[in-house]
């Protein structure tokens, strides 16, 4: 497996395990507190639905949550055979709201993972929400080759909508991200949306700066 040879090459835990009929795997720093993959699959195939999230939850080769599950039944209606969740930041942190601006510093070995989870996709579905978009802004500024990353397989890339941020610090310069698949306080808003093929427009707003 590909993530298998990665996470070897570069000195990375690899796990294994299942939960609830469903196996997993995952990729982690050597004290577990940063996850650069996780796979969750329910039946052999090649077409993969990657999540690039804001950052990784407790979620892992043997343990789910709430928006893991939700990101599985996308695929299955997509109809992928497995699940990959990487993300923009690989700090594990349960709480966002305790995810700190360093958080998101730029981490070579952490895009090694997401550019492949991209490659391999069927889809790639991006839900980081707005700090993972500042997040992305903020590595871009450092390294603006990152949209190359998105660029080269804008077809395939989905969410749930495109918003504009209605904080007031933003009027003269626009944000535009992709929501998480459960909004703080609206858990249940996506839970029933079928996700949308990001337009160029589209794309454009969320990573030209």
């Amino acid at each position: 497996m590909l993530f298998a040879q990665l996470a070897e090459k570069n000195q990375l835990h690899f796990k294994s395990g299942s939960i609830n009929g469903t196996s997993g795997v995952a990729v982690f720093n050597t004290s577990c507190t940063s996850r650069y993959f996780l796979e969750k699959r329910w039946e052999q195939g090649e077409d993969i639905l990657t999540a690039i999230m804001m950052n990784p939850s407790r979620a892992s080769h043997n343990e789910t949550d709430d928006t893991v599950d939700q990101l599985i039944s996308v695929a299955k209606m997509q109809n992928c055979h497995a699940l990959f969740v990487v993300n923009v930041s690989s700090h594990i942190q349960g709480t966002s709201s305790k995810t700190k601006v360093s958080h998101f510093d730029y981490e070579a070995i952490n895009w090694l993972f997401v550019s492949n989870a991209i490659l391999e996709a069927k889809i790639v579905f991006l839900g980081w929400g707005m700090k993972g978009q500042k997040g992305i802004n903020k590595q871009q500024k450092l390294y603006p080759a990152i949209v190359n990353t998105f660029k080269t397989s804008i077809d395939k890339l989905y969410s749930y909508e495109v918003l504009k941020s209605e904080d007031k610090k933003f009027i003269e310069n626009p944000i535009f991200y992709v929501p998480h698949p459960r909004p703080q306080g609206q858990k249940n808003k996506y839970s029933n949306i079928s996700i949308q093929n990001i337009s160029s427009d589209e794309f454009n707003c969320l990573f030209v700066r």
